[in-house]
């Protein structure tokens, strides 16, 4: 299992009409760290050399606390993986006060160019197995 922490700072237009974080946005803000993990591991380029997509297969998301504009907000990752599909865990955290607002997981698979589910690569599942004790840094 592999951490990591994305840093962002809420902003207007991501809000309902009650000045809360919409509730798709923490989809958004998921996927925002999807992504960032994959760039800054070098996850990214390896399954793109392989011809593989990630495609987000199934979230379940548990809203614990609003988000305002201007929040400051730490999401921790926790990535991990099978054969199969790769699980991310978020927790969606305002930063000022330490609470919780929303806990995502999340199942990825990868896919080829014909949309066909391909098993996750060997330098991916080394990589996520590896542990490390700064999750800022990946």
């Amino acid at each position: 299992m592999r951490t990591c922490v994305t840093r962002l700072t809420v902003r207007g237009y991501e809000l309902d009409s009650f000045g809360h974080v919409n509730n798709a946005v923490y989809l958004q803000y998921s996927e925002t760290a999807v992504w960032n993990f994959m760039k800054q591991s070098g996850l990214l380029d390896c399954v793109n050399e392989a011809g593989l997509f990630p495609v987000v297969m199934e979230s379940t998301l548990r809203y614990v606390h609003e988000l305002k504009m201007l929040d400051e907000v730490r999401i921790e990752s926790k990535f991990s993986c099978t054969a199969s599909k790769l699980t991310v865990e978020h927790h969606i955290i305002n930063d000022a006060t330490n609470q919780l607002s929303c806990k995502i997981k999340a199942k990825i698979c990868l896919v080829t160019r014909d949309r066909i589910i391909h098993g996750i690569p060997d330098e991916v599942v080394n990589y996520l197995e590896r542990e490390t004790n700064d999750p800022e840094t990946n």
